[in-house]
This record gives structure tokens, sequence and C-alpha cells, in this order.
């Protein structure tokens, strides 16, 4: 495959991990671009000493609650459950939050949208790969993973997967469509048989292996191209599990009720126009969007005529939804809808 190149960018950083790399950051300042500290305890004090170095904590997303211990909306209680999980772990010498452990990728999307409504900080988030075909464990395709992420808030990445191969596919996948930055958990042997960086800004050490062999290779590493971003003539619009490439023009067909036939007209609807148009009535339209999702294999345009009634449908939907105008809202609450979950103005 031609692979569309442009110059070398400036080598790598790492995020320190480990406390006994320290000193490794002493000796070489400019090669660590952060550090997360193990606990709130180490957070404080690492902060005071690194400093200027941003220092950050890791936050493990919990458990997905059981269907039959709560009513639905499940995506609700999942991000209180969050809300809860990390409350107590905020830390005010934190300088971002790294997600990780979330056990599907609409888990991990509910989990950042909680962290957001605590705090204002930098958010980095992990996927975990677990083919060569770009796939997280739960089927979803990474590039649907980071085009979701980068519109909700995620400021960078970083992948990870078990197979070597698996990473490296899932790299060359991400990069022409990230606009975030790029990190990797890689072991210092996978980046020294690397001849592409993948636009990878960040490198954190792997298990069983060590921050001084991954700077090693960082500094050894003589690949001087990388991929070229470009695809500003479409829109990157995820269905929460798959990638759709879609252009403004887009066809949306007419508008489809979340009532009690919602999943006889999503199977009627099958062959129509390129989106489809759900609209939001009640808060059990809102419940029926959550639990018929994955029946939707093609660009979501959402509308509903309360915006209040709006966000919830954004809140449960873990692609990103279109807006077209319909049920018009102001700019204000267009703006924020765009920022905190993502929509995609037509």
């Amino acid at each position: 495959m031609d692979i569309p190149l442009c110059p070398m960018e400036p080598k790598p950083q790492l995020l320190l991990t480990d406390p006994a790399a320290l000193p490794l950051y002493r000796q070489h300042p400019g090669r660590f671009a952060g550090a997360i500290a193990p606990d709130g305890t180490a957070c404080a004090a690492w902060a005071q000493s690194l400093d200027p170095l941003p220092v950050g904590l890791t936050l493990s997303c919990p458990p997905v609650p059981d269907e039959e211990e709560c009513d639905r909306p499940l995506t609700m209680h999942y991000i209180d459950r969050c809300k809860q999980a990390f409350r107590p772990l905020l830390h005010e010498d934190a300088a971002f939050y790294c997600l990780r452990g979330a056990p599907t990728f609409a888990a991990l999307r509910a989990a950042v949208l909680a962290l957001g409504d605590l705090s204002g900080r930098t958010v980095i988030a992990e996927l975990l790969v677990e083919d060569d075909e770009g796939r997280l464990a739960d089927g979803t395709d990474v590039r649907a993973a980071v085009g979701v992420l980068q519109r909700i808030g995620v400021t960078t990445v970083i992948l990870a997967a078990h197979d070597p191969t698996a990473l490296t596919e899932a790299l060359e996948m991400v990069a022409p469509y990230a606009r975030l930055s790029i990190g990797v958990c890689a072991h210092s042997a996978w980046l020294r048989a690397q001849t592409l960086l993948y636009n990878t800004e960040i490198f954190l050490p792997a298990e069983h292996d060590d921050t001084g062999r991954l700077l090693e290779a960082v500094e050894a590493h003589q690949g001087g191209q990388v991929l070229a971003r470009d695809h500003d003539d479409f829109i990157l619009a995820p269905d929460g599990k798959n990638t759709h490439f879609i252009a403004p023009t887009i066809d949306i067909s007419d508008e489809i009720e979340c009532g009690p036939r919602l999943e006889e007209a999503l199977i009627e609807a099958e062959d129509d126009a390129g989106a489809l148009k759900l609209v939001l009535e009640t808060e059990d339209d809102v419940i029926a969007l959550e639990e018929y999702w994955y029946m939707i294999s093609r660009p979501l345009c959402l509308c509903a005529e309360s915006a209040e009634l709006l966000e919830q449908g954004l809140r449960v939907y873990p692609g990103l939804a279109l807006y077209d105008g319909t049920w018009e809202q102001s700019e204000e609450v267009v703006h924020y809808l765009e920022q905190k979950y993502g929509l995609i103005r037509l």
C-alpha cells in the first residue's frame, strides 16, 4: 500500500511512570512530556520536585452495572458510578488524568463524560487493541474510538496491544485521522523494529520493560517519515462502533420515532438514506435509543424540540451524532453540545 508521507517531526517524548526512573528525567528533562504518579501522595511530591514537568494520575474505570440491577438508561447509571469512583481520587496537583481499564468503548466514553463533569483537567485515554484489524475487545474500530474521543475533550490516546503486529496496524489506521496526540505503550524491542513512528508523540514502557531501555530505543530510532494527516474533505462520523466517512451534504432519512416500533423502523430504514434521523420526544425515547443503538450501522442524526432531551440522547449515544437544524436549538446550546458531546453540525 502506498503511504502518504510528510517530513520527519521531532522525536517522541516519554511519560514517566516508574519512581525508579526519576534520575533519568533529571538527566534528560527534554525527553519527557509528563509523569503519571501512582497515587495522590506521590502526585503531590512529584509535582513539587519535578516542576515544571506536568504530573498526572491514573483513574481506573469501574465495572459496568448489571442491566438487571438498575433502570435504564444504563449509561446514566454508569456515569454516576464513575463520578463516585473518581471524585475521591481527584487531586489538586494533578495536571491531567489518564483513564484506563474500561470494559467497553461505550464505558470509556461515559467515563470521559463523567470526568468532564467533575474536572476541567486534561484527559488521556488508553485503548487496548485486540487484533490486527484494529478492533478493541468489544469490536469497536480503533478509528471510530479515536474519532469520538478527540471530539469530547480527550487530548491524547495511548494505544496498547498484546500483539506487536496489532499495535503497528492500529497506528497505521489511526494516524491519518487523529487530531489529537497519539501515544503508545510498547516494548522497546517493538520500537527498534519499527521503520515509521506513525505520528507517535508519546511513549510509555510496556510491562516487563523499563523507561531506560525505551528511552534508548527512542533516541536510536532513525525513522525519517511519518504518515500525513489529511481528511479535511470529509467528516469522520462514527456510530459508536464502526467508522463512517461522510460528506456535509449526506442524505438524511425522514424522521424515525423512537417508540415501541423502533426496532422495526430501523430494519425498514436499512436501505434508506445515508444517515438515519431519530426524533426524541420523551425520556422513554432516550431509553429506546440506548437499547437499540447496536442496530444503527450508519451515521445518526438526532433531533428533539427540548434541548434537555437532546442532551440526554447525546449522553447515551456512544457515537458522534449529526445535527441538521431540525427543531432548531439556540447557538449557545448547539455550541455546548458540540464541545461536550462532539455533536457534528452539518
